[in-house]
């Protein structure tokens, strides 16, 4: 399985790599992207990052909103990565009135896959925005106090989650549900 990591300037790139510890993978920054390149990839994850939200900048995240809606490969966003596949499938995306920021509770609202063994969980956040109804090609697996914090295309290998699974990975189920993503792709 080759993995591709889209950076979308994220303090945690240490961590995310940590996860892939045993998989081959590439890191390439979001404004690099190559279409066409990135066809030579299994995986695809679109990290978290970005002191800009997407709203107001899809002209900077052009290439990465059309890689999301047209790639044939796997893909799962973290964080900021969530809010390009939510904004790309139609989602609207609403501002906190404050930073979400800590371990927070999720609730499971459709079982998947994805949680295999796990129940309602705590994860780590750090984020501004969030959606409160998925809906058209997106299916809400997870909820928080805030709004949805999983969502799974409908048909297509499309997972992201508005949470930090490189995280905390001793005190939450982040690198869990990332490792049963990972489990789920190489089927």
């Amino acid at each position: 399985m080759k993995i591709l990591i889209i950076d979308n300037g994220t303090k945690h790139l240490a961590k995310l790599k940590k996860l892939l510890v045993d998989l081959p993978f590439k890191v390439v920054n979001y404004s690099e992207i190559d279409v066409a390149h990135a066809k030579n990839f299994d995986v695809i994850i679109l990290s978290g990052g970005h002191n800009f939200p997407v709203c107001g900048n899809e002209g900077l995240l052009k290439k990465e909103i059309n890689l999301i809606k047209t790639s044939k490969a796997k893909i799962f966003g973290i964080c900021f990565g969530f809010e390009l596949i939510a904004y790309a499938f139609g989602a609207k995306l609403k501002p906190l009135k404050n930073k979400e920021h800590g371990i927070i509770d999720i609730k499971i609202v459709k079982p998947d896959e994805i949680f295999s063994e796990i129940d309602n969980f705590q994860v780590y956040e750090g984020h501004r925005w969030v959606i409160k109804k998925a809906d058209g090609d997106l299916t809400a697996l997870a909820k928080s106090k805030d709004g949805i914090e999983a969502i799974k295309h409908k048909k297509r290998p499309i997972y992201a989650v508005q949470f930090h699974p490189e995280m905390f990975v001793n005190k939450t189920c982040g690198d869990e549900i990332f490792h049963n993503f990972l489990k789920l792709m190489k089927n």
